[in-house]
């Protein structure tokens, strides 16, 4: 378990950040001064990272930093990053400048807060003590951006220029390919009346520019194309919120006083990983072999035996001429001399291996060197194989054969794996949404229900800092959080009137039968949570048990306020929709006795991000 060390005069962040750490799976330490700190470390030692506050009374950031590194161990170097609530970039600079690892401003996310410290702590080559194999690493889009930032000295900001661009959308594309994400590009157009001074046209483009910014979060990317054009890269937006994305940066803009006269309109695609570079369509079953020597009679040789062999051959002279081959197309293997001018063939792998990480080909060296532990070498780097000069073509066919054959092999079974776990995660999702909109059909009045209130749960969780697997699972739980009225007779949850004591008794066992309907599903164990305690209050009054506070389990909490939130914008028997004012003042009224105040603040914001009204039945 990672160890970390806050440093923060303000009670409130030391709480938030220690709430959001702790759930993470790591040791939080909270202090209240550099002075505290520096003399419980002498005490207790380095921790794995500290977070501090740049501004605190007596001894800021900056001076505890400069004793801190006076006293750390010479070959151990603990990251620090500062925390502030300063704008501007000279704060950034100073405090990089005074040997922080990295900088975050206040308020931040819990997603950014938790990616940033990942990112130092991951530096360390210790990611894959703390995550098995083959386990999603939990970071989102936040790790890649501060990576980028790192490698090429480009402040971590929202809008970038075009060469920094191009690098962050090969990154998100490969991270959405490893973590089964997607995103939305959106190509924003800003049109301006012609008769527009050029003074005026710039100010308006800046103020524009300024205004998207503002609207979008910190994991959006946006990039200028044209001075009245940006390119928005959205990841993680669900299909249904994308025009609500819209909406807002419409609204956003129109309250800009430069906005009059003028009209903003947008193109939108939804993309996935599959737009990395394709590994070159087989023709006729036919495996496509690159071979790679600066020796012209070495390839004209290995040419002639893999032709014969219904292999399409290309032969390259050096590592750069198949480095620039690769970013047109894949091939299933290449074999690779490891002694070439320039750039011999260990530096060209590991370039291929750092820019296409999974995705490169196999690669078998070739080397006449009889150094001893040279093979051992080459299969430490990541090679499949290794072939030692002169060639014989016997064993050249033999090696390509059985590698080829692997690779083979091994995509089946891959591609197998993958297509079977899309089919059945497919199949209990299709199940799940069927029982609940079966569920919902028994109440004339809340047609959706259960898929708006597992939407809103969704939504709450991944502006909490859920990763995209817990947000699936808290999208189940609301998807069956009723699932126990299957129980109740329809004429009771129907009934127009008020309820007598027995009926509502009757309405308030659906919560235990839902939970005892769900916890036979052994496969997914908390899938009950939801069913049972979405009518728990925080202070301690909801059923079925009675429980209060933190001893309702969060995703229960989460599901509660977004149930109430469907429930006063959705038509009633009795009632039509509230007012979205009238919602908002229930939410504020029942912060910290019928809701968790984190949560229902969670929720006051995603009603800021819809002055539509959008968010409600219709």
């Amino acid at each position: 378990m990672d160890w970390i060390i806050v440093i923060d005069d303000d009670i409130s962040h030391l709480k938030l950040a220690g709430t959001i750490l702790s759930r993470h799976n790591m040791r939080v330490t909270a202090l209240r001064s550099g002075r505290v700190a520096l003399d419980y470390i002498r005490q207790n030692g380095f921790p794995d990272l500290i977070l501090m506050d740049m501004n605190m009374p007596e001894m800021d950031g900056f001076e505890t930093l400069e004793k801190l590194s006076s006293e750390m161990p010479l070959n151990r170097k603990v990251p620090v990053i500062f925390l502030t609530a300063e704008e501007g970039h000279l704060e950034e600079v100073r405090a990089l400048e005074a040997g922080a690892a990295d900088f975050i401003r206040k308020p931040y996310e819990p997603e950014v807060l938790v990616s940033r410290i990942r990112r130092l702590l991951d530096r360390r080559g210790e990611s894959s003590a703390r995550t098995s194999p083959g386990e999603a690493p939990d970071f989102t889009l936040e790790t890649i951006t501060a990576l980028l930032s790192e490698q090429s000295n480009v402040p971590n900001t929202l809008w970038m220029g075009r060469d920094f661009f191009g690098s962050f959308y090969k990154y998100m594309v490969r991270y959405m390919d490893r973590y089964h994400s997607s995103a939305y590009q959106v190509l924003l157009t800003l049109l301006v009346p012609a008769d527009k001074k050029t003074e005026a046209r710039a100010a308006i483009t800046a103020a524009f520019r300024k205004t998207v910014c503002s609207a979008l979060r910190s994991s959006d990317v946006m990039m200028e194309c044209k001075d009245n054009q940006q390119f928005l890269l959205l990841p993680e937006v669900q299909d249904y919120d994308i025009e609500r994305v819209m909406t807002r940066l419409r609204s956003a803009w129109r309250q800009n006083e430069l906005a009059e006269g003028t009209e903003l309109s947008f193109e939108c695609e939804k993309i996935n990983g599959t737009q990395r570079v394709a590994r070159e369509s087989r023709q006729d079953g036919v495996h496509h072999v690159v071979v790679v020597d600066d020796d012209k009679s070495n390839l004209l040789l290995a040419e002639g035996i893999l032709a014969k062999q219904r292999l399409k051959v290309t032969t390259l002279s050096s590592g750069q001429a198949l480095l620039n081959l690769l970013r047109r197309q894949l091939p299933d293997l290449i074999l690779l001399d490891m002694k070439m001018p320039h750039l011999d063939g260990v530096d060209t792998f590991r370039l291929v291996r750092k820019e296409y990480e999974e995705a490169t080909p196999p690669v078998i060296f070739l080397t006449a060197d009889e150094s001893e532990g040279l093979e051992a070498k080459c299969l430490d780097l990541g090679a499949m194989d290794f072939i030692k000069k002169p060639i014989l073509p016997d064993v050249l066919v033999l090696r390509v054969r059985h590698t080829l054959e692997l690779i083979d092999l091994q995509n089946h079974l891959a591609e197998l794996v993958s297509r079977k776990t899309e089919e059945n995660e497919n199949l209990s999702l299709h199940v799940v949404q069927t029982l609940a909109e079966a569920i919902d059909a028994k109440d004339r009045y809340t047609n959706g229900h259960s898929s708006r209130v597992a939407a809103y749960a969704r939504d709450i969780g991944r502006r909490y800092g859920y990763t995209i697997k817990q947000q699936e699972d808290l999208y189940m739980m609301g998807l069956l959080h009723d699932v126990g009225k299957i129980g109740v007779p329809d004429a009771v949850i129907n009934k127009p009137g008020k309820l007598t004591e027995e009926e509502f008794a009757l309405v308030k066992e659906h919560p235990v039968m839902g939970a005892r309907i769900l916890e036979k599903i052994k496969e997914m164990p908390k899938l009950s949570i939801g069913a049972r305690w979405h009518h728990e209050r925080y202070d301690g009054t909801g059923y079925p048990d009675g429980l209060q506070g933190t001893d309702i389990l969060e995703e229960a909490r989460i599901i509660a306020v977004a149930d109430a939130y469907d429930a006063m914008t959705s038509r009633r028997s009795y009632r039509d929709i509230l007012t979205q004012d009238a919602v908002r003042q229930e939410i504020i009224d029942g912060s910290g006795t019928q809701f968790d105040p984190v949560f229902a603040g969670i929720m006051l914001q995603m009603m800021d991000d819809d002055p539509e009204y959008r968010m409600r039945e219709f």
